[in-house]
């Protein structure tokens, strides 16, 4: 066997039980599609997605063509990546960049490593665990700061905090690294089950004993969509706090497009300013590229809820997709006494490259 067999059967073993489970998807209609004509704008999408698929149209336009696969469907956490592309950042630097939205079966590291795309999006723990597996995936900038990782509660549950979740059922992914984390900290031991995610919130609504994982940006208004008010109970706040929404390369193409990345870093992080200044343009193109239900309600939201994820210091946008020597160390060091990663495979110093960031 090949090491490079060896590595995707690896990924494929991972990822199919480390990724979370689906956030909320409303139920797909059934009402017969009808066929119409194509708008400006579909048709000018379409142009587009034939212009990427000839490499010579790309080359004559001078513009290096590379494809950013999403590691879910495409939602606010994707905004400032669509946001390069709808307002022309991305050509700016001289990039032709083709958004692949990604899914349930989507596997980052699979196709970043079989070089289907040039780049991904993923969290930091996804990282770490991957470059155990000798997947050499690299994080080059990090949009979210502060994870959005919650569990939440009913606000008449009567739980105020962690340590007060007790004889209640957690609808939860117990394959995540949280989840031992929580575990550590002396939370979920006292008459607390463990019940499998499904994405959705309806047992929550029905039964205030219920609580549930989420994204504070997208769960908590489920919840409100459906006249129950939840508690966030912040991962980041008791020490769990990987970045969310990296841009990763391979360690490979790095080393062989060190001038394609630095763009690629540059126009993403102006992508996400952008976004957070401006994102209604943007989110009608994640409505049209997000084929599960997503609703207009529920970007707006989700952009409101990002800024202090994204830029906890309003006011310092240079401070937009930094990352930090001590930030990484720290959640190594926590995947390894949680036993999740092995201390000699960690590599923590080549899981992220500081190199295009400004200073």
């Amino acid at each position: 066997m090949t090491k490079l067999s060896f590595c995707l059967i690896a990924i494929a073993l991972i990822f199919s039980v480390g990724c979370d489970a689906p956030r909320v998807v409303p139920a797909a209609s059934n009402k017969t599609k009808v066929q119409q004509t194509l708008t400006q704008e579909q048709s000018e999408r379409v142009a587009a997605a034939i212009a990427q698929n000839n490499p010579s149209a790309a080359k004559s336009a001078g513009k290096n063509k590379v494809a950013l696969l999403l590691n879910w469907y495409p939602e606010a956490e994707h905004g400032g990546f669509y946001a390069a592309k709808v307002h022309g950042i991305y050509e700016k630097y001289g990039l032709d960049v083709e958004i692949r939205p990604g899914g349930k079966m989507t596997v980052v590291a699979q196709e970043l490593l079989l070089g289907r795309v040039q780049f991904g999006v993923a969290n930091a723990d996804d990282v770490l665990i991957a470059r155990n597996q000798e997947i050499p995936m690299v994080a080059i900038m990090a949009p979210i700061q502060n994870g959005p990782r919650c569990i939440m509660v009913r606000k008449d549950s009567g739980v105020g905090s962690f340590a007060e979740i007790k004889n209640m059922k957690l609808q939860i992914d117990p394959a995540r690294p949280y989840v031992p984390f929580l575990k550590s900290k002396g939370f979920l031991s006292e008459g607390v089950e463990l019940v499998p995610y499904y994405g959705s919130v309806a047992a929550m609504v029905t039964d205030k004993r219920v609580a549930s994982q989420g994204y504070s940006f997208s769960e908590p208004f489920m919840a409100k969509q459906q006249g129950v008010e939840v508690l966030e109970l912040m991962m980041s706040d008791i020490g769990y706090n990987p970045y969310a929404s990296l841009l990763v390369a391979t360690e490979s193409y790095i080393a062989k497009q060190d001038d394609v990345c630095q763009r690629m870093v540059r126009a993403s992080i102006e992508g996400w300013i952008k976004y957070l200044q401006s994102p209604s343009e943007t989110n009608s193109l994640i409505l049209t590229q997000n084929k599960q239900g997503l609703e207009k309600d529920a970007l707006d939201f989700g952009v409101v809820a990002l800024k202090p994820l994204c830029l906890p210091d309003a006011s310092d946008e240079s401070a937009m997709g930094r990352m930090s020597v001590e930030r990484w160390k720290a959640l190594s060091d926590t995947l390894v006494s949680l036993k999740i990663i092995d201390a000699d495979k960690s590599s923590v110093d080549k899981a992220y490259t500081l190199k295009y960031l400004i200073k």
